[in-house]
């Protein structure tokens, strides 16, 4: 499943060459479509779809907390989202959210892990209790925090280029 999403990203997303130029794209498509997604899932979602979205985020937190690689579950864990938001129409832009989260992951290295547990559980906590406004908060905390890591690494990718006396913009050793 993941192959078939990373493909799918060096398909579609194939003109970027600077991979933080992507992160933060994709990025800023995330913050105007997931935070609204979460809304919906909180006023849509079923008791057994709750139930799921709860095994989903004790599992990426069990993998995260084991040092396991939690990439899949992560992944699982927000296209669920998606498809308890009930929207026809969001549920095929999964790849791109799918594309985004596997793009943040390899970016991050886990550095965001008590950040990532932290909101996904705020997430989880909100959609579960039907509270929209935290469902929506709750996911801009959590796409911001990735945000601000990818900005901060993006900095540093180009002060490190800067030092060698390299003259390229940014990062454009991964090519997506």
């Amino acid at each position: 499943h993941i192959a078939e999403v990373e493909r799918h990203l060096i398909c579609g997303l194939s003109g970027f060459t600077d991979k933080y130029e992507l992160a933060l794209d994709l990025c800023n498509v995330r913050l105007m479509l997931e935070p609204e997604i979460a809304m919906l899932a909180s006023e849509n979602a079923t008791d057994e779809e709750k139930a799921e979205l709860k095994r989903l985020c004790d599992e990426v937190e069990n993998l995260y907390l084991a040092g396991e690689n939690h990439l899949q579950k992560d992944v699982e864990f927000h296209t669920y989202i998606a498809r308890c938001s009930k929207n026809k129409v969001i549920e095929k832009l999964e790849p791109i959210i799918q594309s985004a989260v596997i793009t943040f992951v390899n970016l991050t290295h886990r550095q965001l892990k008590d950040e990532t547990i932290d909101t996904h559980r705020a997430i989880t906590d909100a959609i579960l209790n039907g509270d929209s406004a935290g469902a929506k908060y709750a996911m801009i905390m959590h796409l911001n925090y990735n945000r601000q890591m990818i900005l901060k690494k993006q900095a540093k990718a180009q002060q490190k280029n800067e030092r060698r006396g390299n003259t390229r913009t940014a990062v454009r050793g991964t090519e997506y």
